[in-house]
């Protein structure tokens, strides 16, 4: 699915920009690197075999991203800018796959 590889793309770019985006501090660094690393995985993963869970566990992680980029105290200008961005981005990504990931089951004509 799409929304996979658009997670795993951001994925990319969050482990890129803890380093080149200004204000990153060393607890907001280490947030975004592991958020980056789980959503390149999963992104690829859910990109190659789609499992719903995957969807809600991207989901979720991108939640806390918009919440982590409020909560670090440390977290500023274009960092912060940058983590709730991608945070709204993934968490939209991922609920938008798992409801295209449930399947109705259709009754069986006669």
């Amino acid at each position: 699915m799409w929304q996979g590889w658009i997670s795993g793309i951001l994925g990319l770019w969050l482990l890129v920009s803890a380093f080149t985006v200004a204000g990153n501090k060393t607890g907001d660094l280490t947030n975004d690197l592991i958020l980056g690393i789980v959503f390149l995985i999963l992104g690829i993963w859910a990109g190659i075999i789609h499992k719903s869970w995957q969807s809600w566990v991207v989901a979720v992680i991108g939640t806390w991203m918009v919440i982590a980029g409020l909560w670090f105290p440390a977290s500023y200008g274009g960092n912060l800018a940058n983590d709730l961005i991608m945070g709204a981005v993934v968490a939209i990504a991922g609920f938008w796959s798992t409801k295209s990931s449930v399947v109705i089951p259709r009754e069986k004509s006669a």
